[in-house]
């Protein structure tokens, strides 16, 4: 057994035991294990660059463990970075006619208006713009990334990033069943917004106006409806990454707590300042996470390694510009109460703390979470059921 002072993700029982088929071999990033009987033909098939990497083990360590820390990987991982970012710039070449044209097609259509492909102009032009960020400029980027590293990756930089690699490789291997329930969730919502004449929106969105007028039940309702299938899709990836964390660094009675606290954040928020728009979607609740990570994470430094705890910042970022580029049908005010919301929970419930482990279930986190998960579920079926009525 390693030093129980050390983060989970540190801890050598963290990875599991090697399998005993042969001397090497590696697992990627969906589970499979390739067997190699010398370090050589492990080499040669990392060095073609196929598949994502995850774990390798060899003979000197009784787990997998992460590529990073077996020197000898070192000349390995540096091809394997050249070929990821070849790979990168290439399909950011490869989707540039097609994303270029479609942005210049929105931006004519926002300048002379009309309905392009039955949008809006200026929502067709915001929704192409994320497609071109994502299938061109993410790539590019990463490929630029790539070859920057590149110039200053030596041995002393590969121990560097032993930290943040297993945290990764351990976080990615945690089962987050409450994460999979609020997915589920919010899936069976959406499904049942595609069955439903005019998307469901009137019968379960918050309607401003409907809401002082007593339906106060639609501020709950309205987390889980979403205005397009993109809209959708958005939402639920960020929310799968957050919550994950969340659930996996401080359990799940907290992440239940916070997503239902945050709905509501985000629901009075948007009353207050935004009382003239219909509003759907979960980001309120999505940034309620975000805010709650940003001040847990800082609260227990030594729990998540400090380039893991830098893509926090990076996401606040995107937010921050999403919600200026797309000001007009964008809800800020829902973003800003749910940041607020996950950011004030976490700084009122969680002294600062040197220890590197994770929170304990107290009973009364429990009796909370448990509520508030109760309520949570219960907002998304009655948004289900107020559309099927």
């Amino acid at each position: 057994m390693s030093d129980p002072g050390l983060p989970a993700w540190a801890r050598e029982e963290a990875f599991s035991l090697k399998p005993q088929s042969s001397p090497y071999g590696s697992v990627d990033d969906k589970g499979k294990e390739l067997p190699f009987e010398s370090f050589d033909e492990l080499k040669s098939y990392l060095e073609s660059g196929k598949g994502r990497l995850a774990w390798i083990w060899t003979p000197e360590h009784e787990r997998l463990v992460a590529p990073e820390e077996v020197p000898e990987m070192f000349g390995v991982l540096k091809k394997r970075r050249a070929i990821f970012a070849q790979d990168d710039d290439e399909e950011a070449k490869k989707t540039l006619p097609i994303t270029g044209i479609l942005l210049l097609y929105a931006l004519y259509s926002a300048w002379r208006g009309g309905r392009p492909f039955g949008f809006e102009s200026f929502h067709f032009l915001v929704m192409i713009a994320f497609g071109f960020l994502y299938f061109t400029a993410r790539p590019w980027w990463e490929s630029y990334k790539g070859k920057k590293s590149l110039r200053d990756f030596d041995r002393e930089n590969l121990a560097e990033e032993i930290p943040e690699s297993r945290f990764d490789l351990w976080m990615g291997s945690q089962r987050t069943f409450i994460t999979m329930v609020l997915l589920g969730l919010l899936g069976l919502v959406a499904i049942t917004q595609f069955l439903t004449p005019g998307f469901g929106i009137s019968e379960a969105g918050l309607d401003k106006a409907r809401y002082t007028g007593g339906e106060s039940w639609r501020v709950f309702t309205a987390a889980f409806m979403h205005g397009n299938l993109i809209h959708f899709l958005l939402n639920a990836s960020a929310l799968w990454y957050l919550a994950r964390r969340v659930e996996i660094l401080a359990r799940w009675t907290h992440l239940a707590t916070v997503f239902f606290l945050s709905m509501i954040g985000a629901g009075w928020a948007t009353i207050s300042w935004m009382p003239d728009q219909i509003s759907v979607g979960v980001s309120g609740v999505v940034c309620g996470l975000l805010g709650f990570l940003l001040v847990f994470e800082t609260l227990h430094r030594p729990l998540v390694p400090r380039p893991a705890r830098r893509r926090l910042l990076g996401i606040l970022g995107s937010l921050v510009v999403i919600g200026f580029v797309g000001f007009q049908f964008i809800d800020n005010a829902a973003h800003f109460g749910g940041l607020v919301t996950g950011a004030v929970y976490a700084f009122l419930v969680f002294p600062k703390s040197s220890s590197p482990h994770r929170p304990v279930i107290l009973k009364r986190d429990a009796v909370v979470g448990g509520v508030a998960l109760c309520l949570v579920l219960l907002s998304g079926l009655g948004a289900i059921l107020m559309m099927r009525s």
